[in-house]
């Protein structure tokens, strides 16, 4: 089981459950499924809605409307992204899903294109917004390379492959200078600190990766810059993100008790820079400022 990161060769497995397997490398502790589905598998895995569900519910279809924390979560973002002179261009969107942050971006002045591997999300994209998107995965939209200002993966990275190959697929798409941002569960914030040594503790089965097989990968804050820059890219920041109780998990917690509990240690988790959410900003060596 030879780590993507590192190539070191030792690791040792962690979780098995249901025929699937977590192993943690020993050179750089980096979390990763053992014998996943080819990329090819997983799009058609994804495409059937087997991975996710189905049906699928979109951002602007029907009743929904986007949550207060993911729209200022995004406008940060963009934010960054022109302050590290991201100012305009054309910005992909690699597994765009609902097309909030292509929308987004297209407000901050963005041409926009995306890449996204579920049809039903595709046709969301393509007919109701009205937006650029290849329904594939980045390989099998063969763009040219050094076309793109500014690329984005938002929560996609733990779900690839091989992420040292996506992201060497990103440089090659991005014009010198180009930025790329990604977003990514932390698996040592301090919330799977605690829940894993109170699992533990009680002899309770404990996967250090959230949602197998939907998740590949589980990043540490190490471990995530060294995938971007084994990639090729110059890493400028990792930083935490609003924690998961208080964003993408809220009202997390099998009961009242719980949930309060989970939401405080969130809390905590701001104050120690130890969220279980984070966001990378890299950029490709060139021209510098776009």
């Amino acid at each position: 089981m030879r780590c993507l990161l590192c190539e070191s060769e030792n690791s040792r497995i962690v979780w098995r459950q249901d025929g699937f397997q977590i192993a943690r490398c020993t050179g750089c502790e980096a979390l990763f499924a053992v014998n996943p589905p080819s990329q090819p598998d997983l799009n058609a895995l994804y495409d059937k809605g087997v991975l996710t569900g189905a049906p699928i519910e979109f951002i602007g279809r029907g009743n929904g409307t986007p949550p207060e924390w993911k729209q200022r979560e995004q406008i940060s973002i963009l934010e960054r992204l022109k302050r590290m002179g991201a100012t305009g261009g054309t910005l992909l969107d690699v597994g765009a899903f609902s097309g909030m942050f292509m929308q987004n971006a297209k407000r901050f002045g963005f041409q926009v294109a995306g890449v996204e591997p579920i049809r039903e999300a595709f046709l969301h994209l393509s007919e109701t917004l009205g937006l650029a998107v290849v329904h594939g995965d980045l390989y099998s939209a063969a763009f040219p390379a050094e076309n793109f200002t500014a690329v984005s993966l938002l929560d996609v990275i733990e779900h690839i492959y091989d992420p040292v190959a996506e992201l060497q697929e990103v440089l090659r798409v991005l014009k010198p200078g180009g930025v790329v941002v990604m977003t990514t569960p932390n698996a040592a914030g301090l919330i799977q600190r605690i829940v894993g040594a109170k699992r533990k503790l009680f002899g309770q089965p404990w996967c250090p990766i959230d949602d197998v097989p939907w998740h590949l990968w589980g990043f540490t804050p190490h471990t995530f810059r060294l995938c971007i820059e084994k990639a090729g890219f110059h890493v400028e920041a990792v930083d935490s993100l609003e924690p998961s109780p208080l964003s993408t998990n809220l009202n997390s917690g099998s009961t009242g008790w719980k949930e309060l509990g989970l939401r405080a240690t969130a809390e905590a988790s701001k104050v120690l820079n130890m969220s279980d959410r984070m966001v990378g900003f890299a950029r490709k060596a060139g021209a510098g400022r776009q």
